[in-house]
């Protein structure tokens, strides 16, 4: 793999919340892997890119994606969304089921479900469309799995498990609570669809009460996807779980604000992860991650750097991946960004800041570079990186 060398960086966001802002102006990447982050960096490098002082941050993920058959979304029958997702900044999309495949029975039964999650993770394993890596295979859980089933996916690879269809009028049985206790075990996540019904019509209501009897790891959509529980129930969560907490463009904006309020309240941003919950009937949303930084940023006025680690290292971290940081040993996935041309704004943090989106001039994944100049899914930023080959 080529090596390159970014330099003049303006600022430099790491994903971290435990230190978010890095005073470095360089990165040297070689073999698809951050290697040095420093001050003046001068190595030789296969490609130099000038970032002319704009902001470099990690490459975001979406946290709640719904993929299907490659870039076609039968959900809005539409093609490339992968790619556009890309040029919105996406570098990873972490799946919350494939429930959208034409024909799929809903709710399906254990076999089916278990079959959906094995061909999808190996479809998308062996497919990243613009390089984006697409973390797929989340196994739906419904009534009649076993533990060889839950050895199965663990050995391909699978690192999350999904309430949504489950009838929760059988927890008195155990089972779902076997579920969890099987899926810790080997690894793995545990997510529930919270809130009231989904597009699909059939998945069940979970507010606070089931999420105390399920204990899952992260709570899917809980501002709503595109209904949520009872704001209560949502502040009681936050307030007395451990529970990751996870923020949709699919959802309610005044709960959002809501639980932001709780965060900051409690200073529990280590829990808050951004996605999409898209593409659905909510759409298809390039800048949904972007959108959703800007108005947590701005209306709930939470400093950018600690929004953008939202969509980053908080969703690495929560689904144990080694993605959404930007320091040296890990993959270089890469945004430089600025602000748009006719903005406000100093620069990309006080666009978010203020509410407005910021231009994408670079992206870089696994250090490939996939957009260079401008994105096709930004207007123009105000100053553009450039990039000379040795």
């Amino acid at each position: 793999m080529s090596s390159i060398l970014i330099k003049n960086i303006g600022t430099l966001v790491t994903g971290k919340l435990e230190r978010p802002l890095r005073q470095a102006d360089s990165i040297l990447i070689k073999d698809g892997v951050v290697q040095a982050i420093g001050n003046g960096l001068s190595q030789a490098a296969d490609h130099t890119i000038d970032a002319n002082g704009i902001t470099a941050i990690p490459g975001l993920i979406d946290s709640h994606s719904h993929p299907s058959i490659g870039e076609y979304t039968p959900a809005q029958n539409s093609l490339s969304w992968i790619t556009n997702y890309m040029h919105g900044g996406v570098t990873a999309l972490i799946s919350a089921g494939e429930l959208h495949l034409p024909g799929l029975p809903l709710p399906p039964d254990a076999r089916t479900a278990l079959s959906v999650a094995i061909v999808t993770k190996r479809c998308y394993d062996n497919l990243r469309p613009s390089g984006v890596k697409v973390h797929a295979g989340t196994l739906l859980l419904v009534p009649g799995l076993t533990e060889k089933d839950f050895d199965e996916i663990a050995s391909i690879g699978i690192k999350l498990v999904k309430f949504i269809f489950y009838d929760y009028s059988l927890l008195p049985n155990g089972e779902a609570e076997r579920y969890v206790s099987w899926a810790h075990v080997r690894g793995i996540k545990v997510k529930i669809h919270s809130g009231g019904v989904s597009r699909s019509g059939v998945s069940q209501v979970a507010g606070w009460e089931i999420v105390q009897k399920i204990k899952p790891d992260i709570i899917g959509h809980i501002t709503g996807g595109p209904i949520p529980m009872p704001e209560e129930d949502m502040i009681r969560i936050a307030n007395e779980t451990d529970c990751f907490v996870e923020i949709c463009s699919s959802g309610n904006y005044r709960l959002a604000l809501s639980l932001i309020r709780v965060v900051k309240a409690k200073s529990v941003y280590h829990r808050v992860l951004i996605g999409t919950d898209t593409p659905g009937g909510t759409g298809v949303i390039p800048r949904g991650i972007l959108r959703e930084i800007a108005y947590i940023s701005s209306v709930g006025e939470v400093p950018p750097e600690k929004t953008i680690c939202m969509a980053t290292g908080n969703v690495g971290r929560a689904h144990g991946l080694d993605i959404g940081i930007l320091e040296e040993g890990r993959p270089a996935d890469i945004v430089l960004m600025h602000k748009i041309t006719g903005s406000v704004a100093r620069d990309a943090l006080d666009s978010f800041s203020k509410g407005d989106l910021p231009g994408i001039s670079y992206v870089i994944i696994d250090g490939e570079i996939r957009v260079a100049g401008r994105s096709q899914q930004t207007p123009p930023p105000e100053r553009v990186a450039s990039e000379t080959c040795c």
